[in-house]
């Protein structure tokens, strides 16, 4: 029996990519520690947005420099999910993507490289080696084949269709700048940037304008 296509009440959403630091495990720690009322939260180095996908504020602001991760949010929220899910299945079927296809999958990874079709990068991370996302200097992505592991299972299914809905019930905003670009002006005492950046063996930074 397939899994239910909706939210559940009280229980995270997980984000259905798997992005290096992702604090799906640790929410249960972190947002306790955040304010009750938050009229603005700034996701500022929003990753996988695990954090801000869960968080009850009356705006979210998803920020990250990976221009194409920004581009695949704004493409969720913005995209009828029977779409989004027509497309993925329809990709998977033309290349014939498997767990054991590695030339179908190099294939599609070069087809994407080429042309760069936003919600393409969603189908090849769910067969990229450990869902990853990683691109070269030539903004290629490069990411090996997942052989033996990889692939839009049910499990990511079912995760990518509860944070596409709750994306589109909230009201959020996505933005690609580099933190250091990032404009604080506006913010007030009662909005909340969370900041958690990568590579940094560091506790997340939590920050309220005072």
């Amino acid at each position: 029996m397939s899994k239910p296509l909706f939210v559940k009440k009280n229980k995270n959403i997980k984000s259905p990519l798997n992005y290096i630091g992702g604090k799906y495990r640790l929410l249960n720690q972190i947002m306790p520690l955040f304010p009750r009322k938050i009229d603005t939260f700034i996701d500022l180095f929003a990753g996988g947005c695990n954090v801000g996908i869960n968080i009850k504020a009356n705006k979210i602001i998803f920020n990250d420099n990976l221009t194409y991760l920004i581009e695949l949010f704004q493409i969720f929220k913005n995209s009828n999910t029977t779409t989004i899910i027509n497309h993925i299945e329809n990709r998977i079927d033309e290349f014939k993507l498997s767990k054991t296809n590695e030339k179908g999958y190099k294939e599609f990874r070069n087809f994407y490289n080429q042309h760069k079709i936003t919600l393409d990068l969603f189908v090849l991370i769910a067969y990229s080696f450990n869902h990853q996302i990683r691109f070269n200097n030539s903004h290629e992505f490069n990411n090996p084949f997942g052989k033996n592991r990889s692939s839009f299972n049910d499990t990511m299914k079912y995760n990518l269709i509860n944070f596409i809905l709750k994306l589109q019930k909230n009201d959020n905003e996505f933005i690609d700048n580099s933190f250091e670009n990032f404009d604080f002006s506006q913010l007030t005492k009662n909005d909340f940037v969370y900041c958690d950046p990568p590579y940094l063996f560091s506790p997340p930074f939590l920050w309220n304008k005072l």
